[in-house]
């Protein structure tokens, strides 16, 4: 058996994957992607369909960016396999960057809910996905269309991605862990996510 779990990151959905679930789909493994729900998608929270220790029972847990923090704790503890994309122990760095990023972050906080709402989202995608171009109005779910609860969750996810501090919770010293780091991505600090790499 050979499982996958998928977690997007902050502002994200589980549309984001559907490229991959059909390349993996297309090799026979099973896929389930988790969501968070900023949008009008219901929230899922996937788990494994077999947990055993059997070598050849492959799970795999895939997280972008915020989306380390915010997978199943117990979904990645179980995981065989972690695939970390443009992930972080911390995101607010310490140092000289510390106070421009903290008040970018306070911006986009003060955005949410506000007429600003949609610059912010289109500026954000725009650079977290560089050097891709994102076709913000054809987006299969519409990256700028949230809920009024999802619009809570995204703050109280933005709170998280601020005060990040330590290695996600759940990560197992078993897994075989890959990190990928983008080098264009032009949100993320790459002096916070040292820790990772003493994992």
């Amino acid at each position: 058996m050979k499982e996958i779990i998928a977690m997007h990151g902050w502002a994200g959905d589980s549309h984001q994957w559907s490229s991959w679930e059909k390349i993996f789909k297309s090799c026979d493994w099973k896929w389930q992607a988790s969501e968070r729900g900023y949008k009008n998608i219901s929230t899922h929270t996937p788990k494994w369909n077999h947990n055993s220790n059997q070598v050849e029972h492959k799970r795999v847990a895939i997280c972008h960016s915020l989306g380390s923090h915010l997978i199943d704790k117990n979904v990645l503890f179980s995981a065989t396999h972690i695939v970390l994309i443009n992930s972080f122990s911390r995101f607010i760095p310490i140092g000289k960057k510390n106070r421009s990023i903290k008040m970018a972050l306070n911006r986009m906080m003060n955005a949410i809910d506000t007429p600003d709402e949609e610059a912010m989202l289109r500026k954000f995608h725009k650079k977290a996905n560089k050097p891709n171009c994102v076709d913000i109005e054809s987006n299969e779910s519409n990256i700028l269309n949230l809920s009024a609860s999802g619009r809570l969750r995204l703050k109280n996810d933005l709170k998280l991605l601020m005060n990040s501090n330590s290695l996600p919770i759940g990560l197992n010293n078993s897994s075989k862990v890959l990190i990928v780091n983008s080098e264009q991505d032009y949100i993320f600090p790459w002096s916070t996510n040292s820790i990772l790499y003493h994992f």
